[in-house]
């Protein structure tokens, strides 16, 4: 994984980023695997953009399995659950996902108070692995999960041993309402009543928004590096 921002510096409300262009501080890797395809700067909550990335240069013929993916970005909890419904199920078996700072900024809460919860309750799920099941919380990371490690700010998905889905359909690669509302689960729901009031919306380019928080998914971008690097 690679730690840094390739936005042009300036201020977040213009989709740049404060502290400058930290990829190019390294010049010799930076304009290496940009050459080479490697390198990928843009809104990683885009999932268009993601998709584009990932057929177009991550899943090349020549490329390695995708066993580690680190999600260090915007830290908000909508970019945290679509790194994972996009890229978890993309992951060969036996690798896993690292979600960093899910704690203790604020921007984050609804993962680890509303998404997090959903995972847990897949991962002790007894019944028939089918995907189709009102008791499956997340049907599309559910057959796919082999353990959940947290501890401190962080928290580790670990795969199982069942194919991974790399051509999986882009709407069920994107974060939903349901993902952000325990409630929305009948398991969950059950045990603990309908107690979440999150408002959603969706932006011109199909992207999810939590106005609850505020949040606009188009002002922080990321940057993504293939696993050969």
């Amino acid at each position: 994984s690679m730690e840094i921002s390739c936005l042009p510096e300036g201020p977040r409300s213009e989709g740049k980023w404060p502290w400058g262009n930290f990829a190019k501080k390294n010049t010799k890797w930076y304009s290496k695997l940009r050459h080479e395809k490697r390198l990928h700067c843009g809104d990683a909550n885009n999932v268009t953009w993601l998709q584009q990335t990932w057929k177009t240069h991550m899943k090349r013929k020549d490329a390695p399995p995708l066993k580690v993916v680190v999600d260090d970005g915007g830290h908000y909890a909508i970019h945290m659950v679509q790194s994972v419904m996009f890229w978890f199920p993309r992951i060969e078996p036996g690798g896993m996902m690292i979600i960093e700072d899910i704690q203790p900024i604020s921007d984050s809460v609804l993962f680890r108070t509303q998404f997090l919860p959903q995972l847990m309750a897949d991962l002790h799920y007894c019944g028939d692995n089918d995907g189709d099941n009102d008791f499956v919380c997340l049907p599309t990371i559910q057959p796919l999960l082999q353990g959940i490690h947290c501890e401190m700010h962080i928290c580790i998905l670990e795969r199982n041993q069942a194919p991974a889905k790399p051509d999986l359909d882009l709407k069920l690669s994107t974060a939903h309402r349901g993902h952000f509302d325990l409630t929305t689960c009948r398991v969950l729901r059950e045990k603990w009543g309908n107690i979440a009031d999150t408002e959603e919306d969706w932006n011109e380019e199909g992207q999810f928004v939590l106005r609850a928080q505020n949040i606009d998914t188009t002002t922080t971008a990321t940057a993504t590096a293939d696993s050969s690097t």
